[in-house]
């Protein structure tokens, strides 16, 4: 893997081909603005804890001015209270706990959007890698079509085939020039997909991947559904909110618990009272006072309120948990069934058909065969060069989809396979070091 960070002071990325798509995806967790966001959520959250868990500022009421009591003493010039809520023990604690579980959620959907962030990164990749080999193979083949036609155009001259064979050929690159521009459309969407994970400009230049080889996957079903029972994010954001309800389910039973409220009240008083022999003493006392928590009905409404909460949650998790190992399963399908097309392509049906239009080629040259036989057999040929690599790409993107439902990546059993087939040469593995491709 070639990776760089460019020499400008903006520190521009630089790649190369030999950049796998676990290299994009390194990348695109560090610069993807979704996971920033996502991040900053948890952090705004985590201010929060602090405040659930502190005292009501303290109340200061001041009278300075209207008809002040007149005592013995003398008349009251000031009256002042300063209090302090003090709620009933546990409270703050709940309230913290429901904050801490709020911010739990959040680095939940951190990991989520991680996870969405990391396939989308390796199917846009695969989507690039597909457009490219297709370009490729389309091109090659467009030099075997001006080959037939160069042959059909000598056999013309010389009598021995008509005009039509000729004109075939001819449609046929038109047609091969008409899936270049579409691959091509592909190609340029996938690039844009990339960069935009990448947080680059869309238009930005990417080099063409290389050509890689097969390995096998081998997963087991059960062992998948364990992790996910473990590792996936969405479980987890439900079983947090639960416990978040449960935090909130003992709050609203601390809700019948009076909270104490102390106050200290001071009365500044004036010396020129009516009694000669008055010294004029300010007043002060400590108060001490309970809310009263009577309406029941608040109360019982916030305890069902907690209940339902947790309820909903556990319906959530039987639900989610579900649609995961459908989701699973599917997805294992699909990897298994996409690897053994793959293989058939390239073990059976590409040799084969190659030695059919070596034949008929042959026999065409020999006069034996008809030009239509040998541009229908080259014709199934570019279609299963093309599904194969199609194949190849699709059996990539469905173990990226199969990671991101389990919730992490997944170590799998590799055993190395031959080379692929001449659908191009010189092939060459992913990159190493990667627990995509261990």
């Amino acid at each position: 893997m070639s990776l760089m960070t460019g020499p400008n002071a903006k520190g521009a990325l630089t790649f190369s081909e030999d950049t796998g798509s676990e290299a994009y995806v390194q990348i695109a967790l560090k610069r993807s603005p979704a996971i920033r966001a996502a991040a900053f959520k948890v952090d705004r959250l985590t201010e929060r804890i602090p405040q659930a868990t502190s005292l009501d500022d303290p109340m200061l009421s001041v009278v300075p001015i209207g008809e002040m009591a007149e005592t013995a003493e003398g008349q009251v010039g000031l009256m002042s209270r300063v209090s302090q809520k003090l709620p009933y023990p546990g409270k703050l604690d709940a309230k913290g706990r429901i904050a801490q579980q709020a911010v739990a959620m959040a680095v939940q959907e951190l990991n989520d959007t991680r996870l969405r962030i990391v396939a989308d990164t390796r199917r846009a990749y695969w989507s690039y890698y597909f457009t490219t080999r297709g370009i490729e193979v389309v091109q090659k083949d467009r030099d075997l079509i001006r080959q037939f036609r160069d042959v059909a155009e000598a056999k013309y001259k010389a009598g021995t085939a008509t005009q039509q064979d000729v004109l075939r050929a001819s449609v046929e690159l038109s047609n091969l020039d008409n899936e270049l521009l579409t691959l091509r459309q592909r190609q340029t969407t996938a690039v844009a997909m990339l960069n935009r994970l990448l947080d680059r400009p869309i238009n930005a230049p990417l080099p063409e991947p290389r050509t890689i080889e097969l390995k096998r996957i081998s997963l087991q079903l059960d062992k998948l559904l364990a992790d996910a029972a473990i590792y996936n994010p969405r479980l987890k954001k439900i079983h947090e909110r639960i416990q978040m309800s449960r935090e909130q389910l003992q709050l609203a039973r601390l809700g019948r618990r009076p909270d104490l409220t102390v106050s200290l009240s001071y009365n500044a008083v004036d010396s020129s009272g009516t009694a000669p022999s008055a010294t004029g003493e300010d007043q002060w006392w400590l108060g001490f006072g309970i809310n009263l928590p009577i309406w029941a009905a608040k109360l019982d409404a916030a305890e069902q309120e907690a209940l339902k909460g947790m309820f909903q949650g556990i319906a959530e998790l039987t639900d989610e948990s579900n649609a995961i190992a459908f989701r699973i399963q599917d997805a294992l399908v699909k990897v298994e069934t996409q690897q053994r097309q793959v293989i058939l392509f390239r073990d059976v049906i590409i040799p084969q058909a190659r030695q059919t239009v070596e034949a008929s080629d042959s026999g065409y040259r020999a006069g034996k065969t008809d030009f239509l036989t040998l541009v229908d057999n080259w014709r199934k040929l570019l279609d299963f060069q093309l599904l194969y690599h199609r194949s190849l790409a699709q059996l990539e993107k469905d173990f990226a989809d199969l990671q991101r439902v389990v919730g992490r990546d997944l170590k799998r059993t590799t055993v190395p396979i031959e080379t692929a087939p001449d659908t191009h040469a010189n092939a060459s593995t992913q990159e190493d070091g990667s627990d995509h491709h261990e």
